[in-house]
């Protein structure tokens, strides 16, 4: 064999031996991003929203899905009164107040019950469970008053919360899931696909 035949030959295996390399580094970095892809799209176990100022943080803040309604059409209509569920958890040191509340979804928003949030304790507005649940906890009710539009289902309404020490809480409030099957689903046991 002559040294030019082999001289050839060598750039041959060097470019199959990195275009080998390549394909396997393109086929593990295909495994990684699946599994960075998957964990983007997971949800959180609670539906409502979270957000966080100072030592406040609101959790699970959704507006309510009206009690024995079916999931179709409109929830809330125009002009009329939204609850708020949210939990409001003092991180902090310092008792802190709730102040007001703004929504461009609706004319006003009406906070009535306890407003002052003491250190390690929350406030709980709607049907986040039972307030005796969590020692200390204090009832608030929190109304988007005068909606100018219909409210309903998958769209997310915005919700600014006034604090005296935590300043602006800003959240977008989704709409809660139904607690009964949708309309058109059948309930579990009763066949279908």
């Amino acid at each position: 064999m002559s040294r030019a035949s082999t001289t050839q030959r060598t750039p041959v295996r060097v470019l199959r031996v990195l275009a080998a390399v390549g394909v396997a580094g393109l086929a593990l970095a295909g495994c990684g991003a699946g599994q960075q892809a998957q964990t983007s799209q997971q949800v959180a176990a609670v539906g409502g929203a979270s957000a966080s100022a100072g030592d406040i943080a609101v959790r699970n803040a959704e507006i309510a899905f009206p009690t024995g309604l079916s999931p179709q059409g409109s929830l809330y209509r125009s002009g009329g009164t939204a609850p708020v569920e949210l939990t409001i958890v003092n991180q902090g040191a310092q008792t802190d107040r709730l102040l007001s509340a703004s929504s461009p979804a609706g004319g006003t928003v009406r906070i009535s019950g306890e407003q002052t949030v003491a250190p390690a304790l929350a406030l709980v507005a709607g049907d986040q469970g039972d307030p005796a649940a969590l020692p200390g906890a204090k009832k608030v009710t929190i109304e988007i008053t005068g909606l100018r539009e219909d409210i309903v289902g998958g769209r997310v309404y915005p919700l600014v919360l006034n604090f005296q020490n935590a300043g602006r809480v800003e959240i977008g409030l989704p709409v809660a899931t139904a607690e009964t099957p949708r309309v058109d689903q059948r309930p579990a046991g009763e066949g279908g696909h």
